[in-house]
């Protein structure tokens, strides 16, 4: 197979050059600027705070989100993001000091781990930064071969060393028994609810364990 991006970069650049550019460029929010916005993010879901999360393609899949951050997470004030990405924008720009449309030019904002339906990572200050447009071909959502794939691993790999005791922390908090038992019952009980549709709740039920499944670091 024949990839263009592949057939491109070693004429101009090699691809380790490439790849520690990507690395170098991208603009991370500093450490204590994360910690500060994680505790910040974490008393707000505690206080029933409004957080926003990006909104699934049906009205029944969010509304089933909400309901789902209301029982578990006890927060009733989980809304779909207006943009899908209005509020974690707003995060980096307050915590990062860059704004897109004043400081920057040809960045764009990207999730490290995505998981973007739950509320911790689609507005952790850890998950959120900017990255140049020049790496959407290997870093996009419809990037596709070996050069995507191997970056990604190797800028996962940076960011979760950048970023461990906050990625350690999430995943004790997805993993947890309590958290655990909770999103099972709640899950039952969809599915115990006649007014409930089944494909409906079957779709959900599936992009909410992704959502709250543990990073592997």
């Amino acid at each position: 197979m024949i990839d263009s991006y592949e057939e491109l970069i070693p004429e101009y650049i090699s691809k380790e050059e490439f790849f520690r550019f990507g690395l170098e460029k991208t603009i991370y929010i500093s450490d204590h600027k994360v910690k500060e916005g994680w505790e910040d993010l974490k008393a707000k879901i505690k206080a029933n705070k409004p957080l926003f999360m990006r909104g699934v393609k049906d009205a029944v899949g969010n509304q089933l989100f909400y309901e789902f951050y209301a029982r578990v997470l006890k927060n009733q004030q989980v809304k779909k993001d207006p943009s899908n990405t209005q509020a974690p924008t707003k995060i980096i720009e307050e915590l990062s000091g860059y704004k897109k449309s004043k400081d920057l030019r040809n960045y764009q904002l990207s999730f490290i781990f995505g998981r973007s339906r739950n509320i911790l990572c689609f507005n952790a200050p850890w998950n959120i930064v900017y990255t140049p447009n020049i790496l959407d071909p290997i870093m996009g959502i419809d990037a596709k071969g070996d050069l995507s794939t191997e970056y990604k691993k190797i800028f996962q790999g940076h960011c979760i060393e950048k970023f461990k005791p906050y990625i350690n922390e999430f995943n004790e908090m997805m993993t947890n028994t309590h958290f655990l038992r909770e999103t099972d019952e709640y899950i039952h009980s969809l599915y115990d609810n006649s007014m409930h549709n089944r494909s409906a709740v079957d779709k959900f039920v599936d992009t909410l364990r992704e959502e709250i499944s543990p990073i592997k670091i």
